[in-house]
């Protein structure tokens, strides 16, 4: 079967668009039955197409009451796993004067589950501040592109 290099181009750029068009968002939510303290994402949305992430996150909390905030990070990879469903690493964009970036890794192992380190440069070196233990997340797609 030979093609032509014009119907080639044609089947490439179909094959790249239906690739576009399964790109959506998947949500997360810390799960019911995690036990521990409340955690401090309460949810994570990550829009595959635009590679941005938006979590909403405990700023501060106090013995009454939590006080909200949001954090905005940029997906840096997506691979896919054995399992089908892919790998999400993503960091969170720092805000003037922090100290830390916080890198998460967000993947499915029987369950979905978050991996939080927290990164912090000493001249241009990486240094290890913080590795939060894993916190297991409800997750839903939407494969609206």
């Amino acid at each position: 079967m030979k093609f032509k290099p014009t119907r080639l181009a044609v089947h490439l750029l179909l094959a790249a668009a239906a690739g576009s068009c399964a790109a959506g968002t998947i949500v997360c939510a810390p799960a019911s039955s995690s036990a521990g303290p409340a955690p401090w994402i309460r949810r994570i949305s990550i829009d595959e197409h635009s590679r941005t992430v938006n979590m909403d996150v405990v700023r501060q909390r106090t013995k009454d009451t939590d006080t909200m905030g949001k954090m905005r990070a940029e997906l840096l990879s997506m691979d896919e796993a054995q399992g089908g469903e892919p790998v999400y690493v993503f960091n969170a964009i720092p805000a003037t004067g922090d100290e830390v970036t916080h890198l998460f890794k967000l993947f499915k192992a029987g369950e979905w589950r978050l991996i939080r380190a927290g990164v912090t440069f000493v001249g241009k070196v990486p240094a290890l501040r913080t590795i939060e233990t894993s916190t297991v997340l409800d997750c839903k797609r939407s494969d609206l592109g």
